[in-house]
């Protein structure tokens, strides 16, 4: 009588202007191959998390849609919002 628990991606989301990835893992706990628990996490990756960050199932699924051109303006859009909060910053 050995438990296992395993881990896989249940259902991969892309979310929002900067096409966050959602990733939904099912949980399973398993007794001679019979599931006697099972449960769900959720996790996210945002653009700034970068490729190469990305574990590697994950990985086609960023390359599809973080492109040159998204990852540009995100980087624009980072650069903006921080020097905003530097000018606020600097207010107080």
């Amino acid at each position: 009588m050995s438990l296992i628990k395993t881990q896989k991606i249940d259902k991969v989301e892309i979310i929002g202007d900067w096409k966050t990835i959602q990733v939904r893992y099912l949980i399973e706990i398993k007794e001679d191959e019979e599931i006697v628990s099972s449960s769900y996490h959720r996790k996210t990756y945002e653009i700034s998390h970068g490729l190469e960050n990305l574990p590697e199932e994950l990985q086609p699924y960023a390359t599809g849609v973080w492109t040159s051109e998204l990852v540009g303006q995100w980087e624009e859009y980072a650069a903006q919002k921080a020097a905003e909060q530097m000018a606020l910053d600097a207010q107080q």
